[in-house]
């Protein structure tokens, strides 16, 4: 049984870091950010249904024996996947290089076609929002989870050696 979480900035390593993750401890993945996508959840036009809806299906991921959940959601959903994870990773990228892998993404994805001001301008501001609103939240969660028994933080800040991570997560007994 493992239930990791993991919380970033937009272009931070979460989908990468979960992929990883995934593939080596043979946990099922759920990117939030694919559940707005979902045709249902685009039909629903009043943001408290959106809402609801999101987090119905969120707690029902997580009451499951073992997950990992990535992506941003909802706000109001953050204590609530704290205090079901095992395992909590904050992948704490500066806004800079956030902005910078966005670029790169962006690039890549368009292949040849000229990423447009607005795309760009679209991308920055979400980055630089997540990280005056989103980040404070979260390391207020950090603190408040800090020492709570079947908890294990970790606040990752430079590149991380997947690796070492496993390892670290084994020897807690989750993989």
């Amino acid at each position: 049984m493992c239930k990791i979480v993991i919380f970033g900035n937009s272009c931070s390593g979460k989908t990468t870091l979960a992929a990883q993750l995934g593939e080596k401890l043979h946990i099922p993945i759920h990117h939030l950010d694919l559940w707005f996508r979902e045709p249902k959840m685009r039909k629903i036009s009043q943001i408290r249904q959106r809402k609801r809806y999101f987090k119905k299906k969120l707690e029902r991921v997580l009451n499951t024996a073992s997950w990992i959940v990535e992506g941003w959601g909802y706000l109001d959903t953050y204590d609530l996947r704290f205090s079901k994870a095992d395992i909590i990773i904050f992948l704490d990228v500066v806004p800079q290089e956030s902005k910078e892998r966005f670029l790169i993404r962006e690039q890549n994805k368009q292949m040849h076609i000229k990423i447009t001001e607005k795309l760009v301008k679209q991308g920055f501001y979400k980055i630089d929002k997540f990280h005056e609103e989103n980040r404070p939240i979260i390391l207020d969660l950090f603190q408040q989870y800090e020492g709570e028994s079947g908890k294990s933080l970790f606040p990752i800040a430079r590149k991380y050696n997947l690796e070492q991570l496993l390892a670290t997560l084994r020897n807690g007994k989750y993989g």
